[in-house]
């Protein structure tokens, strides 16, 4: 009996290290995120008049999704981005709609909701986060590369010159 509790405590204990932990903060007169997020907090009505319009909009290259469904699936994909900057809401969505498109599963996006000034923050210490929002691509816990406030071309076609291998973004040059 004793071993099933410890073991129930401990099963909790895990999945509670990797929930999403997040809060809203006030900036400028508006509510931001702020944490790790899932995603689905784009939907509430701080967010969604930004995030389900430029979701909606977005029409990611079919070749290149199909290519992307074929070759993410060993990958993680981590999110620094913030919930107000202009290119994060841009961006983020459109990325998180390609995503969508390929198959890969949201459990393998990692979603960081930054405060406004995030130097400071654990959460990008060792990370190299110089602008909002950074998508950063890894293999085996390894970085293959990442895509720094905009894409060079595409979301989609940087993300597969990402997995080439022949990808460098104008921050990194």
């Amino acid at each position: 009996m004793k071993k099933r509790i410890s073991l129930l405590a401990i099963s909790l204990l895990a999945v509670s290290c990797v929930s999403n932990r997040y809060h809203l903060e006030n900036y400028k007169g508006q509510q931001i995120l702020v944490g790790r997020v899932s995603g689905k907090e784009f939907y509430s009505d701080h967010f969604k008049s930004w995030f389900v319009p430029a979701y909606q909009e977005y029409i990611p290259d079919s070749a290149s999704v199909a290519y992307l469904k074929k070759h993410l699936r060993d990958k993680v994909i981590e999110i620094y981005m913030g919930t107000w900057c202009p290119d994060s809401r841009e961006h983020v969505p459109h990325m998180l709609k390609v995503l969508d498109r390929a198959g890969f599963p949201r459990k393998k996006i990692r979603i960081y909701a930054l405060r406004r000034h995030y130097n400071d923050d654990p959460v990008v210490n060792g990370k190299d986060i110089i602008r909002v929002p950074t998508f950063i691509i890894f293999e085996d816990k390894k970085e293959l590369g990442r895509i720094i406030e905009y894409p060079m071309e595409s979301l989609e076609k940087d993300l597969i010159k990402i997995l080439k291998g022949n990808y460098k973004h104008d921050y990194q040059q």
